[in-house]
């Protein structure tokens, strides 16, 4: 099932339709799709697909590409000398008919001279630009295909003509996959698996939600109960380290110093570790809308490892023993709401900032505030606040995923937090509530004060931008 990526492959059937020569660099992290799209896009076309293969060394790597260039099925066919001569016969093969040719994680390929991307940089002046050839690469590691592929420094700077950054789907493409599920289970669908493509793709149409996230987290033989630590052993050299790290932030302990206490690694270590998962996207660190710097906190952002390291870590005896499935409704799901709250959070910004068509302002910077109210003498937040790119006005964002339904008292405690935050023009007061709103709230519905529901959020006619 291929799903949403419209504006992708949109963009990739643009530049195909051309004569001339393109190259399209495509890159994101693990599981995002990028060789799915690739497959999409390429499936009724002329195309050499070659993918190269982590630790493979240059002969074999060159052997693989011959056999593409082949389109042989079988042992039989010729190898090319060099990597020289196998692009060569490329592009006297696109002189002739348009020809893509896709090579997939171009970062196994590359060594520590960049030998790689000097040779296709040299073929594309010399050879490839002077072809109907249409070169696609692409990469999972993120880093080293901004720094060493993307960067000023890298031969083939300037060289592409379409630039793609797959990132996850966001709550409603991720909604799409299962159009079956109530508002509600699309939320928590979105929330568990963090709009990877992969991780989506484990569960099942014919099971009810409950059911797939038993089969797929809570089996200690199911791919996503092992995909953490999997993933923390192949991008880690210290997969124990990164993982008390996590697991710190997972508990609970969200300044740089909680951090360092409860994981007992010094200060200056800590740092290098943070700032690893943070180019990772597994960590994020924000401070309040203009405040201080001071008062930064790291969470988790990576949706998928927040909610394994917030059940897996607790209940994994009872996972490996198999006594979870008996105690799955008292041991995880009457925790959902609880685990929910900062995923709403994170629902609700993407619909303000890429889905509402009718935002009252255009948005600068979107982010949270929290800090002293002089008033109350009391510790006060805000989960939204979106400043206007033009003025002074700011949106003031509410949002409860609770099983009750909202009340006035929350319009009431928004104005004296905005009041505390110190807002100077217009406010638009935005209240995201999951099971909606209590007649006195609903009567305060105003063009300044917006009511919206997960009916609402998952409604097509306002999600077609």
């Amino acid at each position: 099932m291929f799903i949403a990526r419209e504006k992708e492959l949109n963009a990739l059937t643009e530049k195909y339709e051309s004569t001339n020569f393109e190259f399209a660099i495509i890159y994101g992290r693990r599981r995002v799709g990028k060789t799915r799209l690739i497959e999409e896009f390429t499936k009724d076309k002329n195309c050499i697909f070659f993918s190269a293969m982590k630790d493979s060394n240059r002969n074999s790597s060159l052997i693989q590409l011959s056999k593409c260039i082949s389109g042989s099925d079988d042992d039989n066919f010729p190898v090319f000398s060099s990597f020289q001569s196998a692009f060569h016969e490329i592009a006297e093969k696109a002189k002739r008919e348009r020809l893509v040719f896709v090579i997939d994680e171009f970062p196994y390929l590359e060594d520590d001279n960049g030998y790689f991307s000097s040779l296709l940089q040299n073929t594309i002046d010399r050879e490839f630009k002077h072809t109907q050839l249409f070169l696609i690469i692409s990469g999972s590691a993120v880093s080293f295909m901004e720094d060493n592929v993307l960067g000023y420094k890298n031969p083939l700077y300037g060289r592409s003509t379409l630039i793609l950054k797959l990132l996850n789907f966001d709550y409603y493409d991720t909604s799409r996959w299962f159009p079956q599920y109530s508002d509600y289970e699309k939320a928590v669908l979105y929330g568990i698996t963090g709009g990877i493509p992969f991780y989506i793709e484990q569960f099942s149409p014919n099971l009810d939600l409950k059911e797939n996230i038993k089969r797929n987290f809570f089996n200690s033989n199911s791919i996503l109960f092992n995909e953490a630590e999997n993933l923390l052993k192949e991008e880690f050299r210290e997969p124990g380290i990164y993982k008390d790290v996590i697991t710190s932030i997972a508990s609970g302990k969200t300044k740089y110093t909680e951090i360092a206490d409860s994981t007992g690694i010094k200060s200056g270590a800590l740092n290098k570790y943070l700032k690893t998962l943070i180019e990772l996207k597994v960590v994020s660190k924000k401070k309040p809308l203009g405040g201080d710097e001071k008062k930064s906190i790291y969470y988790i952002s990576d949706l998928y490892f927040r909610f394994w390291f917030f059940f897996i870590p607790r209940n994994y005896s009872a996972i490996i023993s198999g006594r979870i499935q008996g105690a799955f409704d008292t041991a995880v799901w009457r925790l959902m709401n609880d685990y929910m709250g900062p995923v709403f959070e994170t629902i609700c910004k993407e619909y303000l900032e890429f889905r509402d068509p009718n935002l009252p302002l255009l948005p600068s910077v979107v982010g949270s505030w929290w800090g002293g109210n002089p008033k109350t003498k009391k510790e006060c937040e805000i989960d939204i606040v979106i400043t206007s790119a033009i003025n002074n006005d700011v949106i003031i964002g509410s949002c409860k995923f609770k099983n009750t339904t909202l009340n006035a008292e929350e319009f009431n405690l928004m104005e004296e937090y905005a009041d505390a935050m110190g807002t100077r023009g217009k406010r638009y007061y935005y209240f995201f509530s999951l099971s909606g709103f209590s007649k006195e709230m609903q009567e305060k519905s105003n063009e300044n004060i917006h009511l919206i529901d997960c009916k609402t959020l998952y409604r097509e006619d306002v999600l077609k931008n």
